[in-house]
């Protein structure tokens, strides 16, 4: 049987050459899309609208390859260690790669045989991580935060960017959560969870356990979005 990534023909690092290679990958249906750029716009506006994931950064932020970028703040803020100093809120940080997926030919792809919709859709990537939040003296990283910290089950993450933030961001992305807790924005409303997209179209999230050489991350997943009833 041919492994799901096999099946996606997901492209190498190369490509775009981010430091780690991306953890989700959005595949949008030709029906939905006449064009990549259309693609694009559908996923990011509608993780902009029901997400809250825009580029408020107020300053330069490296892009790392990127072609554009978001964050939704203010999310889980913790206020439980001995020194004030290390009290902070996360961000769920996204950037986006598509550009030159369109300069080397490779931004669509024909899918079949999944239980999905088949035929032609427009792909692009995304970066996707849990973090301290940007403003934060000591952002990335807190090792002993219960939320974004080196602790619970990511406790022996050896790398605590690779070994939890990729994943909790994925997690969170994906299905709303941060280690089974449903997380929501400041101002109410969730702050992720792409499955809920499944009220007006059709989607389908795959997992893949990442096993090619350049695929240096510990969580990916493949979003298929079709339309309803196809």
């Amino acid at each position: 049987m041919t492994d799901p990534a096999a099946r996606f023909a997901l492209p190498p690092r190369s490509v775009f050459e981010p430091p780690s290679y991306p953890n989700v990958w959005f595949y949008v249906h030709e029906r939905l899309a006449t064009s990549h750029e259309a693609a694009v716009t559908l996923v990011t506006g509608w993780l902009r609208d029901h997400c809250g994931l825009t580029d408020n950064f107020g300053h330069w932020k490296p892009p790392e390859g990127s072609d554009s970028q978001g964050r939704v703040g203010g999310l889980q803020p913790w206020e439980g260690s001995a020194d004030p100093a290390f009290h902070h809120a996360h961000d769920l940080h996204i950037r986006y790669y598509y550009i030159a997926l369109r300069q080397t030919g490779s931004e669509w792809a024909t899918v079949e045989g999944i239980g999905a919709p088949s035929g032609r859709y427009a792909r692009f990537a995304g970066s996707v991580h849990y973090e301290v939040a940007d403003e934060h003296p000591l952002h990335p990283s807190i090792d002993d935060c219960p939320y974004c910290g080196r602790t619970g089950s990511y406790a022996q993450a050896a790398d605590l960017f690779a070994g939890a933030h990729e994943p909790l961001g994925l997690e969170l992305l994906l299905g709303g959560t941060i280690r089974g807790d449903l997380v929501a924005r400041p101002g109410g409303g969730p702050a992720g969870g792409i499955e809920r997209m499944q009220e007006t179209h059709a989607v389908r999230i795959t997992k893949i356990r990442p096993d090619k050489p350049d695929m240096n991350i510990v969580d990916l997943a493949v979003v298929l979005i079709g339309p309803r009833g196809a």
